[in-house]
């Protein structure tokens, strides 16, 4: 908002009668008329905010304002452009709680008045201006504004405070000093009082009298520039230093007064009226204290703005001036030697900031510094504190403004006496370089050693320079290879090489020892870590220059060796190489014998394939780039199968089996069986089999889980029946059978018709024979399931007679028999047990099922899943179902 330029003069001049002695006993310290002037800012800005922030003053905020004089009031709102009928307004309607306010209290009405502001007379939102911001989020609570003490900062303004101080490039160096408030430089009055000093009126003297008579007096200097001195009368002091009134007080007491002595000191002094002028943040006349100095009146105005000078102040006193203040000499040198005290009626007046020059890059104080008597790069680097360490002088460049408006970019050398021959004009901005932090002269050794570090290079470096002996690498190295990644001049582009460690100690300083050149990276391997993962990068450079003139300098390596996988093409690379580079041959590698298979473009530019047999130890081929080296394994190689032997084997264990083995060859190897052997209830179970059957116990947990969702919603008697409890006992019972993964044989047949009937094994099969078992067991819907003693002349009816006979939920039709090597008898005819038996053997079991008729799905799994958990047959009776 523009405004007359005196405005704010005349407003500092509205302040300053509101606080002259004439009209205060007291002087208001200026400091807190900054603080109160802030106050009134975030009330003021509310009117007229054009951002997105809303701010509601607080009833702290309204107090402190009202407590203002209305001069103080008045003042203060004239200098923001603002009505102070508006504000009390404001004030007002807060006061009262409208609808309109308490509904949105970031929008504060307008009294309707036209103002240059707000022309239309229309009510604004406080979230409409940018500028209120800070103001408005500095009335909340926490952090003071920087200059306003007792005005605190809420987090919104700390956080826009914050941002404020972000490098946003190079700034104006020095206007920062002027963020930390007008009370850090408020000279202080409880020192001892400079001899130079020159009192004048409203200066208070303290007199002790001793001797013959003792008294203290306090005279206070008048407008005539006397004071009333007891029993001597009116004395003219004004204009005299304080040591020239101590002194002729003294002398008149010594003289007027005999055989009394006096004592002098200062009381409380005078204040004095000074103007601010120029470009400061506000403009003005200002009481300070009589002590205060060019630098004190500065900060009570709120320091200078960043288009004002901090190079040429001047102090202006009766029309000349005598003084000029140079900041820079007290921000640079500390040098407060031409920081003058004031008088009554001085003028500090701050001109426009003449010519200017930015310095940038590896200078201690990068900033955009005003020049006075700097004229060159040199002394511009000077007010930037000096180089840095990396400063690099011959990379300089200068940026400036061109004659047709363009920027322009010349290179400059800062170097011994350059620098003081580059001269500087205004705008300029010096972009001092700095060094590149790759090390260029430099041997980089990484992978399996001690201490991943940098060597200098020199003339005639070799690996057995660098790296000794194998004391120098971690435990377990690989020493039958290592990799040295080399720039090729010129290009920079990466080249491979390889070589043997142990070659290089045995010969140094020969052919075996490779010749290192500046950047080169060592790569050492061992034999734990996967050397494909430490390569990774290598490969991945090694790939992006790749072209339609070069292939991948890379080749794969796969089949018996430790680490298969991708590695970089080193300059005649052979077939040995690679495989050592891979970590060797494993112990299934076929007698070095390998396969090599080439990709190649013919005329046509289609792809050929070659597979090339080799044999690493008799003939060793030179490999080219995208090469697939396969190394073959011995025929029918994998890892060892066992097979366990479980119960009553004379040997029983773990046996090892190879290819083709059958079951007997395994039992003749464990000696038979002994004599207590049950074999018609062996129990054979195999690996995949097992697999097989956890699947499907996950599959029917699953169905019977929904079963037991969908019965709870349905109202019948049955799923009634079934609670919470015996859901999740079903669910329980599912998840504690154990997958068998049971083969039905038949043992004593395949003992006795090997030929027929013997079967080869598979890794994980195991066979369990157990000790004779005189016992029948009967299961399921019978009044008492339990086991009986085996008695040949009984069947299965009477068996079930001895297990209570049938419950009324049984199915007698489907009566079966698990055989006690596995096997399930089934039905035969119309039914059960029609005019002829089952015939039992010791360990049978008789399963009633449940008459899936007369209850609901979660009846039948309750059922089933009991029969599982008893018996442990829960896979062939789930069949059943």
């Amino acid at each position: 908002m523009l405004k007359p330029t005196g405005m704010t003069l005349y407003v500092q001049q509205l302040k300053s009668t509101a606080n002259t002695p004439s009209n205060q006993s007291k002087h208001m310290d200026n400091t807190m008329l900054f603080a109160l002037r802030s106050a009134v800012i975030g009330l003021a800005l509310t009117l007229f905010s054009i951002s997105t922030l809303a701010f509601t003053p607080t009833a702290e905020q309204i107090e402190q304002f009202k407590r203002m004089s209305p001069a103080q009031q008045e003042a203060i709102a004239s200098s923001m452009g603002v009505n102070l009928d508006d504000i009390n307004a404001m004030l007002e309607e807060g006061a009262g709680g409208s609808d309109s306010t308490q509904k949105n209290p970031g929008q504060v009405p307008v009294s309707g008045k036209r103002t240059a502001d707000n022309p239309t007379g229309q009510a604004v939102s406080a979230a409409d201006s940018s500028s209120a911001m800070m103001a408005a989020g500095a009335m909340g609570q926490g952090m003071t504004i920087p200059g306003m003490p007792g005005v605190p900062m809420s987090p919104e303004a700390l956080m826009m405070f914050m941002d404020s101080k972000e490098d946003k490039g190079l700034q104006p160096y020095g206007y920062d000093l002027f963020d930390f408030g007008a009370e850090t430089f408020t000279p202080a009055e409880d020192i001892p009082i400079p001899a130079e000093y020159i009192l004048g009126p409203g200066d208070t003297i303290n007199v002790q009298l001793y001797g013959k008579e003792s008294s203290k007096h306090e005279l206070v200097i008048t407008r005539n520039g006397t004071i009333d001195f007891p029993r001597i009368g009116p004395v003219p002091f004004a204009g005299l230093t304080f040591k020239q009134v101590s002194d002729k007080i003294e002398e008149l007491v010594r003289e007027q007064m005999i055989g009394i002595n006096a004592s002098v000191s200062m009381g409380m002094l005078r204040t004095i009226r000074v103007f601010v002028l120029g470009d400061v943040n506000i403009p003005g006349s200002y009481v300070v204290g009589s002590l205060s100095t060019m630098t004190n009146a500065i900060f009570a105005s709120g320091g200078i703005t960043q288009i004002g000078s901090l190079r040429n102040i001047e102090l202006k006193r009766n029309g000349l001036t005598i003084s000029k203040l140079d900041l820079y000499d007290l921000l640079l040198n500390g040098d407060t030697s031409k920081d003058s005290r004031l008088l009554p009626g001085d003028v500090i007046f701050v001109p426009p900031v003449g010519t200017r020059a930015g310095i940038d890059g590896a200078v201690k104080r990068p900033a955009i510094y005003e020049l006075k008597n700097e004229k060159t790069a040199a002394d511009l680097v000077r007010l930037a504190g000096g180089l840095k360490a990396q400063a690099y002088l011959q990379g300089s460049k200068i940026k400036r403004q061109g004659k047709q408006g363009e920027l322009t970019l010349s290179k400059v050398s800062l170097e011994g006496n350059k620098a003081s021959k580059v001269k500087i004009e205004n705008g300029d901005v010096l972009m001092v370089g700095s060094n590149l932090e790759e090390l260029n002269d430099v041997i980089h050794v990484s992978g399996h050693v001690k201490r991943e570090t940098s060597y200098a290079w020199q003339a005639n470096l070799r690996f057995s320079d660098i790296i000794t002996s194998a004391d120098a690498l971690l435990a377990l190295p690989d020493l039958d290879i290592a990799l040295i990644e080399r720039e090729v001049p010129g290009t920079r582009e990466i080249q491979i090489l390889s070589f043997e460690p142990t070659q290089a100690w045995r010969s140094p300083h020969s052919e075996a020892d490779p010749l290192l050149q500046a950047r080169d990276k060592l790569y050492l391997f061992g034999f734990e870590q996967d050397r494909t993962l430490v390569l990774a990068d290598l490969i991945y450079r090694l790939k992006l220059q790749a072209n339609i003139e070069q292939r991948e300098q890379t080749v794969i390596v796969n089949g018996s060796v430790r680490f298969p996988g991708e590695y970089p093409f080193s300059q005649n690379m052979s077939a040995r190489q690679l495989s050592l580079l891979a970590g060797g041959f494993t112990k299934s590698a076929l007698n070095r014998e390998a396969e090599i298979t080439r990709y190649e473009l013919d005329e046509d530019y289609e792809r050929i394939v070659l597979h090339i047999a080799a044999n690493l130890e008799s003939n060793d081929p030179v490999l080219e780039a995208g090469d697939v080296l396969r190394v073959q394994q011995i025929p029918l190689w994998h890892t060892k199968e066992t097979v366990e032997l479980v119960g009553e084997f004379r040997h029983p264990g773990t046996y090892a089996i190879l290819p083709g083995e059958t079951l007997t060859d395994v039992i003749n190897r464990a000696g038979g069986l002994t004599h207590q052997a049950y074999a018609e209830g062996s129990i054979f179970s195999r690996l995949e089999l097992r697999k097989l059957e956890e699947k499907r116990l996950a599959a029917l947990r699953e169905q019977v889980a929904a079963d037991i969702a969908t019965s709870s919603l349905e109202a019948s008697k049955a799923s009634a029946d079934i609670d919470r409890d015996e859901a999740n006992q079903i669910l329980a019972n599912i998840d504690g059978t154990e997958a068998l993964g049971r083969l039905v044989i038949d043992l004593p047949g395949i003992l006795d018709r090997p030929d027929v009937l013997d079967f080869q094994l598979a890794d994980g099969d195991i066979l369990e024979i157990p000790r004779f078992k005189p016992s029948i067991t009967v299961l399921g819907e019978v009044q008492f399931a339990t086991s009986h003693f085996y008695n040949p002349e009984l069947d299965v009816n009477d068996y079930l007679s001895r297990s209570g006979g049938f419950k009324r939920s049984a199915d007698k039709k489907r009566v079966y028999v698990i055989k006690a090597n596995g096997s399930v008898v089934l039905p035969k005819g119309n039914g059960w047990f029609g005019g002829r038996s089952v015939a039992l053997t010791p360990g049978d079991t008789i399963i009633v099922p449940l008459d899936t008729r007369r209850v609901d799905r979660i009846s039948i799994w309750a059922s089933v899943t009991q029969i599982m958990y008893q018996a442990a047959i829960g896979i062939a009776a789930i069949g059943g179902l």
